[in-house]
């Protein structure tokens, strides 16, 4: 099926590249009307000079699309030529004027398209003249405004072509921006899981070599086995963030994260209000908490915190604090990340170090802004 939509493609390519040829056939018409009265030199060498310009016009497009303009001027000045000649046999070379004006306005730029115009110009004035054609001013006028009308042709599908290159130069780099984008994300999405999972391993693994050195083996081993737990955990959050499969739920990421940090010795004071969330909101503000829980097992002086999600009509709001004290805010990975994924939503994420530390992220739930 593929093989056949790429000849059928193909094929239809092929047609508007050569099928506007048809239109050449004009320059027949007055040798099928006035047939009988012609002599077998003027039809032989009439048909010649077509199948030439023909041959020369198939070209002269050929050569276009390679951007060789030197190759095409002369093959424009052996079509005048041809045109010019055939002038003195028929009348019906203003068809082919015209295809050489579409040339013109389609294969070069400005200056050289000036210049070969009115190039054209002159070979048709001059075979109007030279040739003695009968009612010369409606041969001229039918020259005029065919070569007026294709050259104008020309210059829009010139314009046409240009357009759709730098349509598709933007598509090309939007393509590779969104790539970039990807990568950036799944990037975030691997530190905030890792990093809270590896920091909450860490910590237990730590807890259980001190439990085996007091020879308090029984809890040792719980200790272990909770890290087995977390290492298969994590091993599942890697591949669904990689994959893009994985669908956070708010509530019980929180009710999980506070277990941790009750685990880790901390005095947790959690005050939650949510109802239904956007899956896109719902997503990113399970991720800002498990980093800005992940901030706290790793920096918290005092380990007591508190932890407040609201949710309106228009926001959600979350703010942790840690009363640990605080002189100096240093920005790294994990706050920039958190930043960075409130901005996804058109939101805010700010940071406080007064007293203690605080975060304050806002997330609009508005269609407007998630748009």
């Amino acid at each position: 099926m593929n093989s056949l939509n790429t000849v059928s493609k193909q094929i239809n390519k092929d047609f508007w590249k050569y099928g506007h040829l048809i239109f050449t056939s004009f320059y027949l018409l007055p040798l099928i009307i006035d047939f009988a009265n012609l002599t077998a030199s003027t039809i032989i060498m009439s048909l010649a000079l077509y199948i030439a310009f023909i041959l020369l016009y198939v070209k002269a497009i050929n050569c276009e699309n390679t951007g060789t303009n030197s190759g095409t001027t002369k093959l424009v000045i052996a079509m005048l030529l041809i045109c010019f000649s055939a002038t003195f046999y028929t009348t019906g070379t203003p068809t082919l004027f015209g295809f050489i004006a579409y040339i013109i306005g389609y294969a070069y730029h400005l200056q050289r398209r000036v210049y070969l115009a009115l190039v054209l110009i002159l070979t048709v004035l001059l075979s109007t003249y030279l040739a003695d054609v009968g009612k010369a001013e409606y041969f001229l006028a039918v020259s005029l405004i065919l070569t007026a009308t294709l050259f104008s042709y020309g210059i829009a599908a010139k314009r046409e072509q240009r357009y759709k290159a730098r349509e598709q130069q933007s598509a090309t780099q939007l393509e590779q921006l969104s790539a970039i984008a990807e990568r950036e994300r799944i990037a975030r999405d691997l530190h905030d899981i890792l990093g809270h999972s590896l920091s909450s391993i860490a910590l237990k693994a730590e807890l259980a070599n001190k439990l085996n050195h007091s020879e308090r083996y029984t809890q040792a081993n719980s200790e272990i086995a909770q890290v087995a737990e977390l290492a298969r955990q994590l091993l599942s959050d890697v591949r669904n963030a990689v994959s893009n499969l994985k669908q956070l739920n708010l509530s019980s990421q929180i009710s999980q994260l506070k277990q941790r940090l009750i685990e880790q010795g901390f005095e947790v004071e959690c005050n939650v209000s949510l109802a239904t969330l956007p899956a896109k909101v719902e997503g990113i503000a399970s991720l800002i908490i498990t980093e800005a829980v992940t901030n706290l097992l790793r920096h918290s002086g005092t380990k007591k915190c508190v932890v407040n999600i609201a949710q309106s009509q228009q926001q959600l709001l979350i703010t942790v604090i840690d009363t640990s004290s605080c002189s100096t805010l240093k920005q790294g990975n994990g706050l920039n990340g958190i930043k960075e994924r409130a901005e996804q939503l058109n939101g805010t994420a700010t940071f406080s170090c007064e007293d203690n530390f605080s975060l304050n992220v806002m997330l609009p739930l508005t269609t407007k802004d998630l748009t």
